[in-house]
Formats: C-alpha cells, structure tokens, sequence
C-alpha cells in the first residue's frame, strides 16, 4: 500500500510540475495584453498566434491533468486505516 501512495505522489507531483508549465507557456504565448491608453491599469486582452502547436498542448495539458484525476483516484481506493 505504501509504495502505490508513494507511486501516486511522484506522479501527481511531476504531472502537476509539466501542467503549470505547460499552462503557463500556452497562455503567454496565445494571449497578448495591451495597457488602454485613456484608462490606466486597464487592460485589453485578446488571444492570439493560435496554431497547431497551442492545440497540441492544450491536449498535453488535458491529458496530465487526466493522469492526476486517475492518481489521485489509485490513491483513494488503495487507501485502508
């Protein structure tokens, strides 16, 4: 039971790892911010330089995202007091 739990957090912990950097790299690169100039510290946002490439990622991110849900449920059912 230990090494499944163990197993379970490693995954969760690499997963979560690759997501928030995938995230991260798939927003910064997709939307692009502009500052109005007649309203300070209000911003227009606008997605942009949308390809294959930000698809292909967003399926990365949906997919670890995907592994997590099912880690977390290996650790839940092993679980016993």
């Amino acid at each position: 039971m230990r090494i499944v739990l163990l197993v379970g957090l490693v995954i969760i912990f690499i997963t979560t790892f690759f997501t928030l950097a995938l995230g991260t790299s798939l927003v910064n690169e997709s939307v692009t911010c502009e500052e109005l100039p007649d309203k300070p510290d209000n911003f227009n946002c606008q997605i942009e330089n949308y390809n294959m490439d930000m698809l292909f990622t967003f399926f990365v991110v949906i997919s670890f995202v995907i592994v997590d849900m099912g880690a977390v449920y290996l650790m839940i059912t092993t679980w016993k007091f």
